[in-house]
């Protein structure tokens, strides 16, 4: 093992200010060395890699000797050291704890720093994040300090909030406590004033959702969304994701974000690209025959945008149309149900209806564990097809119409 402390005040005493013929390099062990010019300047130098031996080195200086102590110089290189250990670039931490010293960090900074460093590529939609803190937490705490803010500012931000709409308050919540806590690791704050309280403290959990659309409610939806052939209304673009969604039991996002290069009118594939997918990978479905027609009536009135639906439409937007439609047809009776709940009811009555269940999954683009998701790349796209074409049969008898549906859908000019 290498000797570790091996300068001393004593030999720093003796060479600072003293005149040498050439720079000198003396190290102390464990990354930290002095460099002493030959006009007798001392500095404190740490040597480290950022990419392993073959990685160029890096001579950071962290301070010049009597202004930094050997002690404090030690410090430093234990942090640095611990920096390295988290994959983070010491020359970079050490701007923002200058930059933090000279300028409290606020709690915008905090909640910032986790999205530009996390959220943004942790998360598949990470834009509404923004603006929720925009609206409900930046305008009333942003600018206060992190280390002065108490528990009390922060509970009355989410009081505030609570009162109209706990369940935002508590995914809000879950959020910034993500984001203080992401800052502490990595040392960008030092203290997390919501450490000690859960999301039952100011609002409510969102909890895992059971709802199912009944046999009723299912032949309302698809009767609203697929018997009203309003393919050139800007109003129908709520049927149009309703019908994606209900169809194929694909997440809003898969159906929201498609453009018609997925689509693949020869064969009929629809082929979810990954950066769309929740699991990461390429969603391959086939398209029933039952509506087939209406994606080609539904090509003729949106081929020249860019998304299928005609639109470009916001999770926001999403979520308030199925909040309000949910509302006309009757059925917020039993429970305001969203397109995501079209997923379980799509999962539950093919489960009922004897449908393999291993498929079912593959067209809800879940991850297949296990040694079978490792190994079996097939894409089933027989066996998909005939579930599609069940379920949507059953739509339609459901709802009342003629399986005939180009009959049904005729194309409107």
């Amino acid at each position: 093992m290498a000797t570790e402390n091996k300068l001393s005040d004593k030999l720093l005493k003796s060479l600072s200010g003293k005149p040498s013929e050439k720079q000198l390099i003396m190290a102390d062990g464990r990354g930290l060395s002095i460099r002493v010019s030959k006009a007798g300047g001392v500095s404190f130098v740490f040597y480290y890699r950022t990419g392993g031996r073959t990685s160029p080195p890096v001579w950071l200086t962290l301070g010049r000797y009597p202004d930094m102590s050997l002690a404090n110089a030690r410090k430093v290189r234990d942090q640095c050291r611990e920096w390295l250990a988290m994959h983070l670039d010491p020359r970079n931490q050490i701007k923002i704890e200058a930059k933090r010293s000279m300028r409290p960090v606020t709690i915008k900074d905090a909640i910032m720093y986790w999205y530009d460093n996390h959220a943004i590529t942790a998360r598949k939609e990470h834009e509404y994040l923004i603006k929720r803190f925009d609206k409900h937490i930046f305008p009333y705490i942003g600018n206060m300090s992190i280390e002065e803010s108490k528990l009390h500012d922060w509970l009355t931000c989410f009081d505030r909030i609570k009162k109209k709409a706990p369940v935002m308050s508590g995914a809000i919540f879950l959020d910034v406590k993500q984001a203080l806590r992401f800052c502490r690791v990595r040392q960008y704050i030092s203290c997390d004033p919501l450490g000690d309280i859960g999301v039952n403290y100011v609002g409510r959990s969102s909890g895992i959702r059971d709802r199912v659309l009944d046999v009723k409610e299912t032949a309302d939806v698809w009767s609203f969304s697929f018997g009203n052939n309003l393919l050139n209304i800007a109003s129908a673009v709520n049927q149009r994701m309703f019908v994606l969604c209900m169809a194929f039991g694909c997440r809003q996002r898969e159906a929201r974000l498609s453009t018609w290069s997925e689509w693949d009118f020869e064969n009929w594939i629809w082929t979810v690209p990954k950066e769309h997918s929740k699991n990461g990978e390429a969603i391959v479905r086939p398209v029933p025959v039952g509506i087939r027609q209406w994606i080609t009536n539904l090509h003729a009135a949106t081929k020249r945008s860019d998304f299928i639906i005609g639109v470009e439409f916001s999770r926001a937007g999403v979520t308030s149309a199925a909040n309000r439609i949910c509302k006309r047809l009757g059925h917020d009776k039993s429970g305001l149900w969203c397109i995501h709940d079209f997923r379980r009811t799509f999962s539950t009555t093919l489960n009922d209806m004897g449908a393999d269940p291993y498929i079912i999954e593959l067209l809800l683009g879940h991850k297949i564990k296990g040694v079978a998701g490792v190994y079996n790349k097939s894409r089933h796209l027989n066996k998909k097809l005939k579930v599609l074409n069940m379920w949507v049969s059953y739509l339609n008898a459901l709802a009342g119409f003629n399986n005939n549906v180009a009959e049904l859908n005729k194309e409107v000019v």
